[in-house]
């Protein structure tokens, strides 16, 4: 009897919805993935990130699946850092190796079904965050 990997007993939404989670820990809180208007979803970093990180979402031809990758990016070219900024620069390149080292060993294949649940269950958490503390009456 062979052993089952663990992407093999969870959803294509379940990895999407770990994925999310792990670029907020990894990155401590400096990238968050987002519903986008305009699109499915994207990663937003924080202003204070010298770094940012590009999820595709490219079809697969012949199949009704998507390839989802990760990629990052310099957010702040040509700007000049004292020592401080630089060992804050290499901290944050050292924390996105291993966060998109952690992604690459997983492989993203979701169907739009589960690209739209995705995104929709983003968009109830934010929604859920934007809802005042207190009740609203006129």
């Amino acid at each position: 009897m062979g052993v089952k990997q663990l992407d093999e007993q969870i959803t294509e939404l379940e990895k999407l919805q770990q994925a999310a989670q792990l670029i907020e820990e990894m990155s401590q809180g400096r990238l968050q993935i987002r519903p986008s208007v305009a699109g499915l979803v994207y990663i937003r970093p924080q202003d204070v990130s010298n770094l940012g990180m590009d999820m595709r979402i490219d079809s697969i031809p012949g199949q009704p699946r998507y390839r989802i990758t990760f990629a990052a990016q310099l957010r702040r070219m040509g700007t000049d850092m004292d020592a401080d900024g630089l060992r804050v620069l290499l901290s944050e390149v050292g924390q996105l190796y291993a966060l998109l080292a952690a992604l690459e060993a997983r492989s993203y294949t979701p169907t739009m079904e589960d690209l739209t649940a995705f995104r929709d269950g983003l968009t109830a958490q934010q929604e859920r965050l934007d809802i005042p503390a207190f009740s609203q009456t006129i």
